[in-house]
């Protein structure tokens, strides 16, 4: 079974100030995320994980160079726009609690019912579209290094939508479980066509 795993970046100063960070902004990691991207590392490491697959923003690109830092194999680092975050319009750097207050319904849909989420007022991004380039992206690495176990590193939606879209998780119940907390690890079972959750949200390794 080819095991497929997906970190999430590290925490930004967006995170820390509950402002809407998605696929088209970006702000630096804290301190504390350099140290607990180093720790990603060194647990990950183990894994003797050669492929990198990676979104392109600031975010991931600083908590993948740190995660790879401590990597004592060879290995190549891929980026796509496919694995960005979910794009949020011109709801973008707001406030989240102003966003909650002045849309609620929308928000509502946004973290509780998926399949009624309706973005298009302030173009943003659908779930569907955001499953479909995430699929894409996985499935993609999995064609092109199929005799690899593979290290994903993106952003909370992303990896919340499409890994639970893989597995078969209705729309409306993509966002059933728990936040997935900064760097922490997920992973995926691939084998014969079909995916398994094997781990959600490990953050041990971060103690």
């Amino acid at each position: 079974m080819q095991r497929l795993f997906f970190v999430r970046h590290g925490m930004t100063e967006f995170n820390l100030a509950n402002r809407v960070q998605g696929g088209d902004i970006d702000s630096p990691l804290l301190p504390q995320s350099l140290e607990d991207a180093k720790k990603t590392g060194q647990h990950l490491k183990q894994y003797n994980l050669k492929q990198i697959i990676a979104s392109p923003q600031e975010r991931v690109v600083e908590t993948t160079r740190l995660i790879t830092s401590q990597f004592e194999q060879d290995f190549k680092v891929q980026y796509t726009d496919d694995l960005k975050e979910f794009g949020y319009g011109s709801w973008e750097g707001a406030f989240i609690p102003h966003w909650q207050k002045t849309s609620p319904d929308t928000f509502y849909n946004l973290r509780q019912r998926p399949d009624l989420y309706d973005p298009s007022s302030f173009k943003g991004e659908t779930y569907q579209e955001l499953i479909a380039r995430g699929s894409r992206a996985i499935l993609r690495s999995i064609e092109q290094f199929p005799d690899h176990d593979l290290l994903f590193v993106g952003h909370s939606i992303t990896w919340t939508a499409t890994l639970l879209s893989l597995i078969g998780t209705d729309l409306k119940e993509l966002r059933s479980k728990e936040p997935l907390a900064n760097t922490s690890i997920s992973e995926l079972g691939y084998e014969n066509g079909q995916f398994t959750l094997n781990k959600w949200n490990q953050i041990n390794h971060l103690l």
